[in-house]
């Protein structure tokens, strides 16, 4: 049987398992189902009946004085909004115009515009429609605070000045005291703030009357809003607001269970240690254990999106958030929340997985939980504030970046870039936890779970030494390392210095520190012996010519394929700006001090770290091929641009290849060297530019290189893969142990 029948094996026992455990039904099944229609239908509804209920009641207003209790009454009796044929919902402006003019119908049902949210609707509703009023005198003014506050009276009134009549000029200064914790209270004084609203709209208009002015006379500037977001866009704004926070918490929520039972169950059953002693490796058992959390996981996250998607076009839920208004909420956007839900599924699963294993229980496995659940809170609570933009650190922060983008994909932005670079970090997230789980699963110290025996995993002194690091430590290291990188690099790019010389060296420090220094760190502290684990052994002949090979071609055809992909994939006006930029500064810096920050630092360090840690542990469990491929599309994930990400991943794959055949980092090293230092000095005057021109080099308008250039570039490039596949393959031991030195 080989490796993936038995994987097939597990995860089909595992998940069987699994979905007899009504727990897990429940909280994949049930939850989304039935609570999401109850929960989010039932509340809404719930506030709509409580508001017309509030709208309904009477309400107490305390004055101070009888001359204003009986000033009051008639204000309210005589409101426009009260009398026969006025509708709690027409605006307040168009019913100062028609009770003005005597246009007031008693059929007459206007459309309801407001896209406020419940709560501020129900307000503005009142001031519409105000509620009946009882008015009551209180002749003690320090008695009306704490009237208003024990709720005997809902708002109080105090008129500091002569009531406002048509004859007059003055200005009447109404105070409205209110308790601002009180429902009641607060719709109170909304409905008196409306009519008072339309008495000063009558009484403006007499007085110029009066005055025989027009209307335009006190209104020298009519400002009028007009919105140009479709009915898709407003009601993907409204669903953004809140789906995108319960779609991540219900999307670990599905895979807590099983990565529960599947740990700490399994232990509490006293069924782990036999299973650990079955004839099967255990990186098999953990695929396995690991397929059926993230498929669990999956599955719950896709059960909510339906759900969600069904309360909202069935339910209508749509009807209920835009209050009637012409909103459209865009079911079609929902597939591809589900496409970048799915990395983001695969990472938790790994995780809980990862933080499961070291319970010995299942009450304490969800102790465990907890702390994660509140590490994913956070950082998507940012994702759902206001403003915030997929751009910058937030592009590759977890959770964070998933948030925003579900945003923004309701909300009709689908920026194809954005959705690739989440969904590229999240994935090398959702590795990195995987290889962790991998490594944890099945140790001795998390297979006991006591206190004593967790501590050998983290002490340096209890590391065995090998040749090469693990495919957890390899993974997990890639993974910090590219989000320190992308932050650093952000904020050189944030200080304005773009091409200075202290920009080049910012760069070269962030390279030092985070591709050199730390594998290096990350080596010596897990006992992993650096010659073999960086490959630092001297390199053959033939690995010498298979690196010029590549060196002196592969930025010719790098070349041309940025002129070729530009028909297809054009690079934004911004980043040619900052290009041009960076050039513009660099033809003014020594073409040495180029050399030095684009070609030798850059050719030392990433393959210090990709072609040397990375590569070397990743080879323990991938294998050849796989471990190649994987680490050249991470080397050019982290260069941070959809434009190079083809032409630096095939570069990367082409100096794994050296390393691996040749067994030696040094021929990757000399053909980065060659193919970034020949790039930047073949532009220069001062440079390689008039030799190359003397050998019939050039571009063309387009900026292609000479054919002929190319063919040879290509033969050069060609030659060298075959002198890679022409040496033997040779199988390097994936782990040696020696004895503890004394």
């Amino acid at each position: 049987m080989n490796r993936l029948s038995r994987i097939n094996t597990i995860w089909r026992k595992e998940l069987l398992d699994t979905l007899r455990d009504r727990r897990t039904l429940i909280a994949m099944i049930l939850v989304p189902i039935v609570l999401y229609p109850a929960m989010i239908l039932g509340s809404l509804q719930g506030f709509e009946l409580q508001v017309s209920k509030l709208q309904q009641e009477e309400y107490t207003v305390a004055v101070l004085a009888e001359p204003v209790r009986a000033w009051l009454r008639h204000v309210i009796d005589t409101d426009p909004a009260r009398q026969p044929g006025a509708t709690e919902d027409m605006p307040a402006e168009e019913l100062v115009e028609k009770a003005a003019a005597g246009e007031l119908a008693e059929d007459e049902e206007p459309e309801l515009t407001d896209k406020a949210s419940p709560g501020e609707a129900a307000q503005a509703g009142v001031r519409r429609a105000p509620p009946d009023y009882n008015i009551e005198v209180i002749k003690d003014p320090n008695q009306l605070a704490a009237r208003i506050l024990d709720g005997s009276v809902h708002v109080g009134l105090v008129l500091t000045s002569p009531p406002p009549t048509a004859d007059g000029t003055d200005t009447a200064e109404v105070v409205l005291y209110l308790d601002q914790t009180e429902i009641r209270s607060q719709m109170a004084a909304s409905g008196l703030d409306g009519i008072f609203q339309r008495v000063a709209d009558d009484l403006l208009r007499q007085r110029l009357k009066r005055e025989q002015l027009d209307e335009s006379f006190v209104i020298p500037v009519a400002v009028q809003q007009e919105t140009v977001a479709t009915p898709e866009r407003v009601g993907g704004s409204i669903l953004g607001q809140i789906v995108p926070l319960i779609l991540i918490v219900m999307t670990i929520t599905g895979a807590i269970y099983p990565a529960i039972d599947l740990t700490a169950g399994e232990r509490e059953r006293g069924t782990l240690e036999t299973l650990m002693v079955a004839p099967v490796p255990t990186v098999d058992l953990i695929a396995g254990k690991f397929v059926v959390v993230a498929l669990i996981g999956m599955l719950s996250a896709a059960l909510n999106l339906i759900s969600i998607g069904g309360t909202v076009y069935l339910g209508g839920l749509g009807q209920l958030l835009s209050r009637g208004g012409d909103v459209v909420i865009p079911i079609g956007a929902l597939p591809w929340v589900l496409v970048v839900l799915i990395p983001l599924a695969v990472m938790f699963s790994a995780l809980l997985l990862a933080v499961c294993s070291f319970a010995r229980s299942f009450k304490e496995a969800q102790n465990y939980v907890m702390p994660v659940m509140v590490a994913v809170l956070i950082p998507a609570t940012v994702g759902v504030l206001p403003g915030m933009r997929l751009e910058g650190p937030l592009l590759v922060m977890p959770v964070t970046n998933i948030t925003i983008l579900t945003r923004d994909l309701f909300t009709g932005r689908f920026d194809i870039v954005a959705i690739l670079w989440v969904t590229l970090s999240t994935t090398l997230y959702a590795g990195a936890a995987v290889a962790v789980a991998a490594k944890l699963f099945g140790q001795e110290a998390v297979l006991f779970a006591d206190s004593g025996s967790i501590k050998t995993i983290f002490q340096r002194r209890f590391f065995k030494r090998s040749d090469s690091p693990g495919t957890a430590q390899a993974l997990l290291l890639m993974a910090a390392v590219f989000s320190l990188n992308f932050f650093l690099q952000q904020a050189l790019l944030g200080g304005g210095e773009v091409g200075t010389l202290e920009y080049w060296l910012g760069i070269a420090s962030v390279l030092i520190l985070l591709f050199l220094l730390v594998p290096l760190g990350a080596a010596w502290y897990s006992r992993v012996r650096i010659t073999p684990a960086f490959s630092l052994r001297g390199p053959p002949l033939m690995g010498i010519l298979a690196a010029l090979c590549f060196g002196l071609s592969t930025w010719i055809l790098a070349q041309a394929w940025a002129v070729f992909q530009r028909d297809w994939l054009p690079m934004p006006l911004q980043m040619e700006q900052l290009f041009e930029l960076m050039v513009a500064r660099l033809n003014d810096t020594s073409p040495w001090a180029m050399v030095f920050f684009m070609a030798l630092v850059p050719a030392f360090c990433e393959e210090f770290f990709f072609r040397g840690y990375a590569l070397s542990g990743s080879r323990r469990t991938l294998g050849k091929w796989p471990a190649i491929l994987l680490v050249g599309f991470a080397f050019g994930v982290f260069h941070f641009s959809i434009h190079r990400l083809v032409v630096t991943s095939v570069l990367g794959v082409l100096f794994g290849l050296l390393v691996v055949q040749f067994r030696s980092i040094w021929p990757a090293v000399l053909a980065h060297l060659l193919n970034n230092g020949i790039f930047v000095l073949a532009t220069r005057e001062d440079g390689l530019r008039p030799a190359l021109e003397g050998l019939g080099y050039g571009v063309n308008d387009d900026g292609l290189p000479h054919t002929p250039w190319i063919i040879a570039a290509g033969a050069l490039t060609l030659a060298g893969f075959l002198l890679c596949m022409l040496v033997p393959d040779r199988r390097v031991a994936t782990v040696t142990d020696v004895p503890e030195e004394t």
